[in-house]
């Protein structure tokens, strides 16, 4: 994935992707996945001539190359809208706010982990559509990640973006590969921080985020 930083999808933390090297059109990556796919559950000893199970390899190749994975490709960044910020004095801290839910799959193991992200910033010139934030955070979590880089990846993006350094995002998610496997603890949660500008420098502008927080 190439990190162009004139594209909104640019991030200093990028995702382990080849560059430039898998050209394959998303009809060529489902076939060949399903390919894989079939020969994993027949090494399972899966009896693929069950009804039940037949279409199961195409099913989740689609599933991985149209929607789990979407974001893997930098063109499915979503188009963004601004407008001009009339409406928040230059000197004063006024915050937006949103609470948006997500799911993405943990790399180590490709098992969900589902969970929220808080995220906050200050508005300068800029404002953005409120439905576009989250979709930007669906974008960075449809694809194989890690909580601590995809909450980096959502302030990086936002930033500049908006063209401001005064972000904040939290994300409290819970790990499939902690629930169903290795201690298979169902109450845990993982929270990460990402804070700056005055997000992480003034404590009063990261109790009016956890303000909001709490309140969500």
């Amino acid at each position: 994935m190439k990190n162009d930083q004139n594209n909104p999808a640019f991030t200093r933390f990028p995702s382990p992707v080849q560059n430039n090297i898998n050209r394959r059109s998303d009809e060529e990556k489902i076939t060949a996945i399903t390919g894989h796919f079939r020969e994993i559950m027949e090494i399972l000893g899966l009896d693929l001539t069950n009804d039940s199970i037949a279409k199961t390899p195409y099913r989740i190749a689609k599933m991985y190359v149209n929607e789990i994975f979407s974001g893997l490709k930098t063109e499915n960044f979503p188009q963004l809208t601004f407008m001009e910020n009339h409406y928040h004095e230059k000197d004063k801290s006024n915050i937006v706010f949103l609470k948006i839910h997500f799911t993405s799959f943990c790399e180590h193991h490709f098992v969900p982990m589902i969970g929220y992200a808080y995220v906050a910033y200050l508005p300068k010139k800029k404002l953005i559509g409120l439905s576009k934030i989250p979709r930007i955070v669906k974008f960075f979590s449809k694809r194989p990640q890690l909580q601590e880089r995809l909450t980096a990846q959502i302030a990086d993006s936002l930033s500049m973006i908006l063209e401001t350094e005064d972000v904040a995002v939290s994300i409290t998610a819970q790990h499939f590969c902690v629930v169903a496997r290795g201690i298979e603890d169902t109450e845990g949660y993982t929270t990460t921080n990402d804070f700056r500008g005055k997000f992480g420098i003034e404590s009063c502008q990261r109790q009016e985020f956890f303000e909001a927080l709490r309140k969500n």
